[in-house]
């Protein structure tokens, strides 16, 4: 089963679409499509635990409470802060570092995974930081991983994308209409 990190604009994003399903922009539509298809498509769904602890306050929100159910929280793994500093001396932003690098050596909450398949995120800059650096990055996590005990030596960079990207390969696509009638069903039931 494929696994997806949502950084904290992708949540966002949706949350702020399920808030007002009758005035969605293109963007809103395109992350409801996304993590519709997704959850369709069953595969493990996560958001920082960071994210997961701001969002808990507001769970008596229903369209908070609807995402929550349909993620998971990602937890710091060991490793983490070590694979932050290194990504900070490739050119990635404190914010953008410990978002990889949780995606790299995260967990689920019972631990039984290390990272993820894929890492979405709407931010360009990260994006682009991420392909020209790629080569670079998947020398220093080799060099890393072959220092450390199993199974944080199988450590591997995840796949990065933005949420159109994915969106234009889902299959099959879902119509705005179809989407927002799935979501109310679903936010009248939550």
């Amino acid at each position: 089963m494929p696994s997806y990190l949502l950084d904290k604009n992708v949540a966002r994003r949706i949350i702020e679409a399920l808030h007002h399903l009758d005035r969605l922009s293109f963007e809103e539509e395109m992350v409801l499509g996304l993590w519709r298809q997704l959850q369709a498509e069953e595969a493990r769904l996560f958001i920082p635990a960071g994210v997961v602890n701001i969002l808990q306050p507001l769970a008596h929100l229903i369209e908070v409470r609807t995402f929550l159910a349909t993620v998971e929280p990602m937890e710091t793994g060991r490793y983490v802060k070590r694979w932050t500093r290194r990504l900070r001396e490739h050119g990635f932003t404190r914010e953008d570092a410990p978002v990889l690098a949780l995606a790299t050596y995260g967990t689920d909450p019972a631990a039984n995974m290390l990272g993820v398949d894929v890492l979405i995120s709407p931010d360009r800059p990260f994006l682009t930081n991420f392909q020209e650096r790629q080569g670079e990055l998947q020398a220093r996590l080799a060099a890393m991983t072959n220092q450390l005990p199993a199974p944080y030596n199988r450590a591997r960079l995840p796949i990065m994308q933005h949420p159109k990207d994915i969106a234009a390969e889902a299959t099959p696509p879902l119509s705005g209409q179809e989407l927002i009638n799935d979501i109310r069903r679903r936010k009248v039931r939550g």
